[in-house]
């Protein structure tokens, strides 16, 4: 089903075709679907995200149609492009995303926020945006989130509006260079899948867990900060040197300067929010473990996971 899942995903970027990326966009939520289906209990849930998926489905669908019976180009445009934005939960079309995010599991929590995005992400570089519909987006993706966040402490809605912030630069990279974003969604999705399998191992379902752990060796109390210090991107993580080149990209022109500002602004807030959540990680460290049941080789084969995804990441941008 997995393979599936990857291939339903991959195909569509060898197509240009709207129409034919919308049938495999179908055929990847209905696989996705059912996966929800055997990972989350609560299936009043399968059933709201069907429902936030057949009305994007419907306006995809009506907006192709409408543009090849009448050739209206703007409101073919706007109807596909909130569709998108809809699909991958850019506000103000965000609140379905943490919702759902609660009941799921880690492994589909993080298919939702990577792989399934990757079709949405390839039609809108396919469709014309303009300047002002970039603006908004940006400006939505980089400061609503941040907010949100502040007084949650779930991990699962917390990575989720990461996610959303995260689009943000994703758009950007799409709007100024069609084939950048690629690389830069494919380097979150091995940073993502490192922090969710560090949280997995760890167990942390909250963020004021990391005061109960007391870990087997010293240097692992230092792993959760450091993680999430290369998701918000602080220099010399791996993650600064992908958004430290698309900083670089955007600084060739002038007439982007007030995004980059933002984008920057941003990063910052979400920097500051993430050391809220660590840094109490540093200064306690002998605090009673839930860790002792876990066995020595499921230790070394998830910290193996862990630094493997790391250093795919890394090999990624260097390509």
């Amino acid at each position: 089903m997995l393979i599936n899942l990857f291939i339903s995903s991959m195909l569509p970027l060898f197509s240009s075709d709207l129409l034919m990326i919308w049938f495999f966009m179908e055929i990847n939520n209905f696989l996705f679907i059912f996966i929800l289906c055997f990972s989350i209990k609560n299936k009043k849930m399968i059933f709201f995200y069907f429902f936030i998926q057949t009305i994007i489905s419907f306006l995809i669908i009506y907006s192709l149609i409408l543009n090849n019976l009448f050739m209206y180009s703007n409101i073919y445009n706007f109807f596909i492009i909130m569709a998108l934005l809809m699909k991958l939960s850019i506000p103000p079309f965000h609140l379905w995303l943490p919702v759902i995010s609660k009941y799921m599991n880690w492994f589909s929590l993080f298919l939702l926020l990577t792989l399934i995005k990757i079709i949405p992400f390839y039609m809108i570089s396919l469709i014309k945006l303009n300047l002002f519909m970039i603006y908004f987006i940006i400006i939505m993706c980089s400061f609503l989130p941040p907010y949100l966040m502040l007084n949650l402490t779930n991990f699962k809605m917390l990575l989720s509006y990461s996610s959303i912030n995260q689009t943000g630069w994703m758009m950007f990279l799409i709007f100024f260079k069609i084939f950048i974003w690629l690389k830069y969604f494919i380097f979150y999705s091995f940073i993502t899948l490192s922090l969710f399998n560090l949280i997995y191992y760890f167990k942390m379902f909250f963020h004021n867990n990391f005061l109960t752990y007391n870990y087997y060796q010293m240097y692992l109390n230092f792993l959760p900060l450091i993680f999430m210090f290369n998701m918000a991107g602080l220099p010399p993580f791996s993650f600064f040197i992908m958004k430290w080149y698309s900083i670089f990209l955007f600084s060739y022109s002038s007439n982007y300067l007030i995004i980059l500002i933002m984008l920057m602004i941003s990063s910052l807030i979400m920097l500051y929010i993430y050391t809220n959540m660590m840094i109490s990680s540093i200064f306690f460290f002998q605090f009673k473990s839930k860790l002792y049941n876990i066995k020595f080789f499921t230790n070394h084969f998830y910290l193996l996971i862990i630094y493997g995804t790391l250093f795919m990441s890394l090999i990624i941008f260097l390509l």
